[in-house]
């Protein structure tokens, strides 16, 4: 049976009549304001807590296996820095080679052109 607000007074009005009204008012204030079935007990209570312990653990874990995995990416990170590194320098060292050899074929151009004009003066 569902207690509803009319219900309680009515007891109330009864425990009234019956021993009075400051001793009813006493009494209906130790009752719960809902059901005795939507009161928490301490067993209520503790298996909650128990439960939340389990679920905190497993937390625990899972957090305990993402920092593992994230020193992992750490290392990968650190060894992809490292061959970016590596390559960097033979990229550089490449285009060192490569700026020489342009250079010295400009040179070569530039002075086969010159040879040419100085030519062409001299027969002309």
């Amino acid at each position: 049976m569902a207690i509803d607000e009319r219900a309680r007074h009515a007891l109330y009005r009864k425990l009234e009549e019956t021993i009075g009204a400051e001793e009813a008012t006493t009494l209906m204030e130790h009752l719960p304001p809902v059901g005795w079935a939507d009161v928490v007990t301490k067993s209520d209570l503790a298996a909650v807590r128990d439960e939340l312990r389990g679920e905190i653990g497993g937390l625990r874990g899972e957090i305990g296996e993402l920092r593992g995995e994230i020193g992992g990416l750490r290392g990968e990170i650190g060894g992809l820095r490292g061959e970016m590194l590596g390559m960097e320098g033979r990229l550089r060292l490449e285009m060192a080679k490569n700026m020489r050899t342009i250079v010295l074929a400009n040179l070569g151009t530039a002075a086969t052109i010159a040879a040419l004009a100085f030519a062409a003066v001299r027969l002309g």
